[in-house]
């Protein structure tokens, strides 16, 4: 299937605001957990931690708002909260499940690269019935590290012995998406109601992205 310029060896997908239309409830839960802990979120919440891994976002929560729990603890309680909209309740962006079917049905080998934690992946793959659509998952968590750096990339082009050039990247957000082309992959990327918002002022994510990525889509239906 020749898509971004070459002929896909590999699909290497995100998975929140990507496949799954889920960037709304991260908006809020956050500010969720700090009103359960009684404390006020500041306006600027959501862009401090949206680049964040959920340790990375607990730690920045306890500094910044007081919260004298251990950080294990505020972890634990997010998880919590997380895996019952994971389990429950987030549904899959309009076309993404034809799309991974037509690439499973071309041979197309796809993995998962997330930075949502590893329970809650298989939560909502498994209630949504397409964990068998993927060849392998990774996780930010597992690989100790984060989208700002290529290397979840990397190695799940490698888990199907895909070479990184003719392995495309769907992402929604700037930053995974700078990382994935500073690595060498091309990227395909879609669309999310999060990307339109300014991150790197004066230009919309939006904007940036359209100039960085081999390819922009609306929505999934756009590639059946």
């Amino acid at each position: 299937m020749q898509l971004c310029g070459v002929d896909m060896e590999c699909a290497i997908f995100d998975m929140d605001g990507t496949i799954l239309d889920s960037m709304g409830y991260w908006h809020t839960v956050s500010n969720h957990y700090l009103a359960a802990h009684g404390k006020k979120p500041s306006e600027t919440l959501w862009d401090d931690v949206k680049r964040l891994t959920l340790e990375e976002t607990a730690v920045f929560i306890a500094k910044t708002f007081g919260i004298g729990d251990a950080i294990e603890d505020i972890c634990a309680e997010f998880r919590k909260m997380i895996f019952e909209a994971y389990s429950k309740s987030l549904e899959l962006k309009e076309g993404a499940r034809e799309f991974l079917e037509n690439l499973k049905a071309r041979g197309i080998p796809c993995v998962l690269a997330t930075a949502t934690d590893r329970t809650c992946v298989d939560a909502c793959l498994s209630r949504l019935g397409i964990m068998n659509l993927f060849s392998g998952i990774f996780t930010c968590a597992e690989l100790g590290t984060n989208k700002r750096v290529p290397l979840i990339f990397e190695r799940a082009a490698q888990s199907v012995g895909a070479d990184i050039s003719r392995s495309v990247v769907f992402e929604d957000a700037l930053h995974c998406i700078r990382s994935a082309k500073n690595g060498g992959f091309r990227v395909c990327a879609i669309h999310d109601d999060s990307s339109d918002e300014i991150t790197e002022p004066p230009e919309s994510d939006w904007a940036r992205i359209i100039r960085l990525a081999d390819k922009t889509i609306l929505a999934w239906n756009e590639l059946l």
